[in-house]
């Protein structure tokens, strides 16, 4: 990809929030598809340092990482994620194995 391309994209990331309350061609600001809101979290210095580093390689902004990740231990958590449903698919394996004999 080139690097005119990669720049449009990090600017679009990281505006896109701007981008989405703009007008286009006279019709009314886009509206979120779901109610949001902002949660501040403090860590300490160098590991804040550290995520913005790695979102830096990865070429996304800091809060979109975040976002990722909260949202795969909710899903862990919740019992949602592909490794959950993984070893409950493992478990009924083992279920069925038993009752067969």
């Amino acid at each position: 990809m080139s690097t005119d391309a990669e720049a449009e994209i990090r600017y679009l990331q990281s505006h896109s929030t701007q981008l989405a309350n703009q007008s286009a061609e006279g019709l009314p600001p886009a509206r979120p598809l779901h109610d949001t809101t902002t949660v501040a979290v403090r860590l300490i210095r160098k590991d804040a340092d550290a995520i913005a580093a790695l979102a830096d390689e990865q070429g996304v902004p800091v809060s979109t990482l975040l976002r990722m990740w909260i949202l795969a231990g909710l899903r862990d958590e919740q019992g949602d994620s592909v490794g959950a449903t993984l070893s409950e698919l493992e478990r009924g394996l083992q279920r069925l194995r038993q009752a067969l004999g």
